[in-house]
């Protein structure tokens, strides 16, 4: 079966610093740098879609220092995209942006205007920043009342279109890290029929031999999607 579109919870980076005796912001740290590995290797195996959940609306509840450590790897992330650029990939970002700093919410906005005129992205990256999936639908509701649209008329067609994701496939596989087997309010309208993988390796082990092994099992399902 071919994979149009991978999401990625990244779980078990303050785990996997603990573990090793290191400062929890650390994991965050190799977390960040594994995002690109796996990015990557998702090239290789030519996954059109790749979403990762990189902060969620709950996480920004956590404390000030970790927040900072946060927003500080997100200005450094963003200056690594360069390389996939030239690699042609496409950026993308989904959630509340109004909800994270100015700074960093520009340079995310620039580096989607380089390259939102891809025609033909090799792999379209997604990033979940500030994202819920309740409140993406509740944004998408008040979009859709301000609309003027018939309530008769409102299906799932409708509802689709107004979601941060209006213009990409499904979701195909959820891979989540770190043991835990739960959405946390990730895609959960995109998710209805996905597969979902998890593992016990937190994210920063999580390696690209992970990543096929992964895909290889979402290969053997047999997907029916209710029918």
């Amino acid at each position: 079966m071919t994979i149009k579109h991978i999401a990625v919870i990244m779980d078990g980076n303050r785990r996997w610093a603990t573990k090793r005796g290191m400062p929890k912001i650390m994991g965050h740290t190799q977390g960040g740098k594994n995002l690109f590995t796996i990015v990557d290797e998702a090239m290789k195996q030519d996954i059109g879609y790749i979403t990762f959940y990189a902060l969620s609306t709950e996480n920004l509840k956590r404390s000030e220092e970790e927040l900072s450590h946060l927003f500080s790897l997100f200005n450094k992330s963003v200056a690594s995209l360069e390389k996939f650029i030239k690699n042609n990939v496409q950026l993308r970002v989904i959630g509340n942006l109004q909800l994270i700093p100015e700074e960093i919410r520009s340079k995310l906005e620039s580096m989607i205007e380089k390259t939102k005129d891809f025609s033909h992205p090799k792999t379209i990256l997604t990033l979940a920043v500030a994202y819920g999936g309740r409140d993406e639908i509740m944004r998408a509701i008040k979009k859709i009342m301000h609309s003027g649209i018939n309530v008769s008329d409102i299906n799932e067609e409708v509802v689709g279109r107004y979601l941060d994701t209006h213009d990409m496939p499904d979701v195909d596989l959820v891979i989540r890290t770190g043991g835990h087997k739960r959405l946390s309010n990730f895609l959960p309208w995109q998710t209805t029929y996905a597969e979902f993988y998890f593992t016990d390796i937190l994210w920063p082990a999580f390696n690209k031999k992970e990543l096929i092994s992964a895909i290889e099992w979402f290969e053997e399902q047999k997907r029916n999607k209710g029918k």
